[in-house]
């Protein structure tokens, strides 16, 4: 993968052209609602309700990508004092190829930086233990299976002792350089975690692969770069750097279908800061066909929205202002579903009862609706000056029409 140079901090200039286009695209939104609101233009009740749900959605999904532009910002490390003792942790789960493990224990025996390496093996599996003792990875299984990949982990913490834990998904090969990127944050005490970015090295085995990547691009950008800002990195269960005092204070990693959102809520709840390094160190696998992707995002949607409901409203009042505005916008990506379906059903309702959701005229509507859309784009192509790679710049087509197919994973 050819990458850019190393990310930096927006100039003054650039600063100023990003608020001047959040700015017009804020402008053009409020003249498109005044205009396409307007109680005279109302049709149908059944169908405007209808339309009214899936314009105002997605006016909010402009809001909150207008957010996570605003506030970028490329950490610095101090100097380091002293060498900290690090485990390295991964997983394995029964079914899962044995070749990729072992390539990512193999590179994990590789990291510069002094330190122990972990297998987490749900299946005990006696190839990967042989594989353990040869490469001097200490083999960890349990016979009590709870709480999923968090309590694999947890179970493993057990027997621990390092003051920093890198937590790797076993389809993640790392690099020899990852600790030495990520440990310098940890001189401030204050620092519960470090996420660095996510990048994938199977993008071009299929279609679906490609538009699973694409989805992820201005997450890992310039959105997690604001995330900088605002205090609310996400970790992410791959590639994530815990301190070790920080987990125990929260009682190790938090269960769930999202475990690595669930942990850092609960690290934030007790204060502890994050930080999120632009870089690539690691190199993982995407979803390659639609059964896994299908899978992937079932996962992470029913996680992050039992997070909503079930966590986050116990915890708001502990958060920062930015943190929950973050938590609050960033889980409307997993309710596009009922949005995607009405806004399927308005032209099919529309034809079968021979009405109109909306009276305005249609040219007028394309005048009005143009400058959003311009603002929009223009944001949308000036931002991915942040991107990580040189190769992720472009339309992304593959990944929008991949995230509408999966609206019924979402419903």
């Amino acid at each position: 993968m050819k990458i850019n140079e190393p990310i930096r901090n927006p100039t003054q200039r650039e600063r100023f052209v990003i608020n001047a286009l959040i700015g017009f695209g804020l402008l053009s939104t409020i003249w498109f609602c005044w205009y396409f609101f307007r109680p005279s233009l109302r049709g149908e009740p059944f169908l405007y309700g209808m339309l009214l749900a899936v314009v105002v959605f997605g006016i909010l999904k402009n809001l909150n990508l207008y957010y996570h532009y605003l506030n970028m910002q490329v950490p610095s490390p101090g100097p380091s004092s002293r060498p900290l003792t690090v485990d390295v942790l991964t997983t394995y789960y029964p079914g899962e190829p044995r070749d990729m493990v072992i390539e990512t224990l193999t590179a994990i025996q590789k990291i510069s930086h002094p330190h122990t390496a972990y297998l987490c093996d749900e299946a005990d599996d006696p190839e990967l233990r042989e594989v353990c003792r040869e490469l001097g990875v200490t083999h960890v299984t349990r016979t009590v299976r709870v709480n999923a990949k968090a309590g694999n982990i947890n179970n493993a913490l057990r027997q621990a002792t390092g003051e920093i834990c890198l937590i790797l998904d076993p389809d993640h090969v790392p690099e020899p350089h990852f600790l030495d990127e990520v440990l310098p944050y940890f001189e401030d005490e204050t620092v519960g975690f470090v996420q660095v970015a996510q990048i994938y090295y199977n993008t071009q085995e299929s279609l679906v692969a490609k538009g699973a990547a694409q989805q992820t691009y201005h997450f890992y950008g310039p959105m997690m770069l604001s995330m900088n800002g605002y205090g609310a990195v996400n970790a992410i269960g791959a590639n994530c750097t815990f301190r070790r005092s920080a987990l125990d204070a929260i009682g190790g990693h938090a269960p769930g279908l999202a475990e690595d959102m669930h942990t850092a809520m609960r690290l934030y709840e007790k204060q502890y800061r994050s930080v999120y390094v632009p870089k690539i160190v690691a190199q993982g696998l995407v979803p390659n066909t639609l059964d896994a992707y299908y899978h992937q995002q079932l996962k992470w949607s029913r996680g992050t929205l039992d997070l909503l409901f079930r966590v986050y409203p116990k915890i708001a009042g502990k958060l920062t202002a930015n943190q929950n505005i973050h938590y609050l916008l960033s889980s409307l990506h997993y309710l596009i579903g009922p949005f995607y379906l009405m806004g399927f059903m308005i032209p099919i309702l529309s034809l079968f009862w021979a009405e109109t959701p909306w009276k305005g005229d249609l040219l007028l509507f394309l005048i009005i609706v143009a400058p959003l859309t311009i603002s929009n784009f223009v944001i949308r192509f000036y931002i991915q000056k942040w991107l990580i790679a040189d190769e992720e710049r472009g339309f992304h087509i593959v990944g929008g029409l991949l995230e509408i197919g999966a609206w019924w994973v979402y419903f």
